[in-house]
């Protein structure tokens, strides 16, 4: 099977990585508009399996269409947010599934018709969070007779005694940088005790315990999970919410630089240029917050899914964590954001996701059949998410 892998940064790497170690797959094709990085990531890879790397614009509608119809049966994107509309339309056209790890749900599902019509599988951001976290809602809520509350807590952050933990932000850069600095400001609309309601960002902050090596970390709202109520089509859900996980102090921390207008949007006039204090922060921070060679990074998620369960309130929680893999040169996040992407891709061309148009992860979670097959090839890649049912008595 011949599969594209558009989008070779970070999470890119990771599915190059993944698609390349699967017997099914027989040949890959690497683009990125930046060249210079996918050759890099390829050559970090070093799979003979990937037979051509190209530069490639999706901006480009006319160029991505003939790129895609080059004979592939998927493609599978690690491109960001902004271009992953593109990406699909052009799949489409080109009558070729898509997987991908960022795509907006504001948008994408309007390409919902088009997709079936052509025949293909589109499932957008399959990822972390947002991804298998969704798949987890849709497991949780097929297993509870009556949802009513959806809550998920998800964070990547530098591992304990490394450099990246006791710099000042107590964090560094494992993916797409300016969506992770912009996740501490402005505002979402959430679900809760029943009513939709707006919530700025670092609002409601928590301690969450997880198993050392993380131990407690600190929660805070930066979005809602309506989105999961939507496509499962329930009704009388009280709460949908989710929160981020960081080292504890973030929240002081960002909202002392939120104070001091660093990520104001704002132009300034300095030296006879205008500039943007945030524009000079995310550059100041995708220069100094890379992750050097050897550091390690950590993940840990937690999905709580209640409501009434053969009559009695219930629920049904999830966890995991996941570290940087030194043995095979990749992060915990390009793990569990780009792996699931590519097995997501791997269960279309296997044939163990049949789903037309565009398909949200929740679907994934709420089919039994393709949800065991989603969960044990995670669990092929040690990444081993706990069940824990809980009954509460009056």
């Amino acid at each position: 099977m011949r599969v594209l892998v558009l989008g070779v940064g970070k999470m890119g790497y990771g599915l190059l990585k993944d698609l390349a170690a699967q017997q099914d797959i027989s040949e890959i094709v690497a683009a990125d508009i930046n060249l210079e990085q996918v050759k890099a990531n390829v050559e970090r890879v070093k799979s003979e399996k990937i037979v051509e790397v190209l530069k490639a614009d999706v901006s480009d509608r006319a160029e991505t269409v003939k790129l895609m119809r080059q004979g592939f049966d998927v493609v599978a994107s690690g491109l960001p947010r902004m271009l992953c509309d593109a990406g699909v339309a052009a799949a489409i056209e080109a009558e070729v599934s898509w997987v991908d790890v960022a795509a907006s749900f504001s948008t994408i599902f309007s390409q919902h018709d088009a997709a079936v019509k052509a025949g293909v599988t589109v499932v957008p951001h399959i990822g972390l969070d947002i991804g298998i976290d969704r798949v987890l809602c849709g497991v949780g809520a097929r297993k509870l007779d009556k949802p009513e509350r959806f809550h998920v807590w998800c964070g990547g952050f530098p591992q304990k005694e490394t450099p990246g933990y006791y710099n000042p932000l107590r964090y560094k850069i494992s993916w797409y940088w300016p969506y992770a600095a912009l996740t501490n400001v402005g505002s979402s609309k959430i679900l809760k005790d029943g009513e939709i309601i707006e919530v700025p960002h670092l609002s409601d902050p928590e301690e969450v315990d997880f198993p050392e090596p993380i131990g407690r970390v600190e929660a805070f709202t930066t979005g809602g999970l309506q989105d999961v109520v939507e496509h499962l089509g329930l009704t009388d859900v009280k709460d949908a919410w989710a929160k981020t996980l960081r080292w504890p102090g973030h929240c002081e921390i960002w909202r002392k630089l939120i104070e001091l207008h660093l990520l104001d949007d704002d132009p300034l006039e300095v030296k006879g240029c205008k500039v943007s204090p945030r524009d000079v922060f995310l550059a100041l921070g995708e220069k100094t917050l890379q992750y050097a060679p050897g550091e390690g990074d950590a993940i840990c998620q937690r999905v709580e899914v209640s409501g009434l369960k053969d009559g009695s309130p219930s629920a049904y929680t999830y966890e995991f964590m996941d570290f940087y893999d030194f043995e095979n040169d990749i992060s915990a996040m390009a793990r569990t954001t780009a792996f699931p992407c590519s097995i997501t891709a791997l269960m279309i061309l296997r044939g163990d996701l049949k789903m037309k148009g565009v398909v949200h992860p929740v679907k994934i979670g709420y089919d039994a059949k393709a949800s065991d097959k989603f969960f044990s090839e995670l669990a092929k890649r040690n990444i081993r998410i706990t069940e824990r049912f809980s009954k509460f008595f009056n």
